[in-house]
């Protein structure tokens, strides 16, 4: 039995009620922290898994213990995974929004053995997601395996098909309005042990719950893009979000594989809080003609040791959904450090926001 901080995520192998290092509540866990030390592809079946092919991995705990652990999901030597002693519960975790964050939260929830339901507000649009989440679980599963993890997942076009889910998953547009329709219906349609989460990325969780009956049941869980590989999740903690709620989406992102981190409610959170200044800076950098795209990412590349420049960072997430978390940002903070840049503000006028058009601060073809 591992013994993790409710606060800071220390663990111990032996009980301690207050953490050492925070001073905060101490509680039980059966959930364990493994690094993979080997990994072998099976094709023959067996009783308890008819199923092939399959994996098995060596895993090694924080201890240097030694375990071995089925599964169809492939994993590299040297990634982090977190397992549960005894079989895994399987739960109903419920997604609203078909866009890039919306898919990927249902290939993850899929993936890690729960029932999923995607809603869409039309049939034509929750096809077309599932047609690229097909496309994006085939590329790494047998036929066997991607027919289990398909089999998980239910379409709707309705609210009340989330009636008795465990968690359910809000990832639409970042418009205060829309996101406040959505929790004030599901405020009053789902059970009341439903747990409700945003995906906001800078929007306040306090204020998109402030009509509702039940806020205290409502949390921030912030992914990041692209979901299925950055294991980061911001949870975040609304005025009246219980402390239980809180302990409960932590949780949630541990068994969706990821890593956690608490946040207070305050826009833009840890992560944007930082990143979209970086980009919006870039952007006004452009305007005052300091540099060209290209050298200010290969200057960020090269002289920070960032994976990507902030051009292709703002072409990977969409430049339309980057104006809208920064002037989001804007809107909640004095002084002018989020301004929006003239060059971002015309780019999206022109429509060169989605990838998908081949014209960004980069042109793509066929998606490169």
């Amino acid at each position: 039995m591992k013994h993790r901080c409710d606060s800071c995520g220390r663990e111990w192998d032996y009980p301690i009620k207050h953490c050492i290092f925070c001073g905060n509540p101490v509680s039980k866990i059966d959930i364990i922290k493994y690094t993979v030390e080997g990994m072998t592809k099976v094709f023959v079946p067996s009783d308890d898994h008819p199923v092939t092919p399959y994996y098995v991995m060596l895993l090694k705990d924080l201890n240097g213990s030694y375990k071995f652990q089925k599964t169809f999901e492939h994993h590299n030597i040297g990634d982090m995974i977190y397992t549960k002693g005894g079989k895994e519960e399987e739960y109903t975790i419920g997604v609203i929004g078909t866009g890039v964050t919306g898919k990927g939260i249902v290939e993850v929830a899929a993936r890690t053995g729960n029932k999923v339901v995607f809603k869409s507000r039309s049939e034509k649009s929750v096809k077309k997601a599932m047609g690229i989440i097909l496309k994006n679980l085939s590329k790494g599963m047998e036929p066997d395996e991607l027919k289990i993890v398909l089999g998980r997942i239910t379409t709707t076009t309705r609210y009340e098909s989330f009636t008795n889910a465990d968690l359910i998953l809000e990832s639409v547009t970042e418009d205060l309005q829309t996101k406040k329709e959505i929790f004030n219906k599901l405020d009053s349609i789902c059970s009341p042990d439903t747990i409700l989460a945003s995906n906001t990325s800078s929007l306040s969780i306090s204020e998109i719950t402030e009509d509702i009956k039940h806020p205290e049941r409502v949390v921030g869980m912030h992914f990041f893009i692209p979901i299925p590989k950055m294991k980061l999740v911001e949870v975040i903690k609304g005025e009246k979000t219980s402390d239980d709620v809180l302990k409960k989406a932590r949780e949630f992102a541990t068994k969706f594989n990821k890593v956690s981190v608490n946040v207070k409610d305050t826009s833009g959170f840890i992560v944007n809080r930082l990143l979209f200044i970086m980009i919006n800076e870039a952007c006004h950098m452009l305007d005052e003609g300091i540099a060209n795209v290209e050298d200010i990412d290969k200057a960020m590349k090269i002289g920070a040791n960032h994976p990507m420049g902030p051009f292709e960072l703002a072409d990977l997430i969409g430049t339309d959904l980057c104006l809208e978390i920064i002037e989001n940002l804007n809107a909640s903070f004095d002084g002018n450090k989020f301004e929006p840049s003239d060059i971002l503000i015309d780019f999206v006028k022109e429509g060169n926001s989605r990838r998908k058009t081949g014209r960004r601060f980069y042109e793509y073809q066929n998606n490169r």
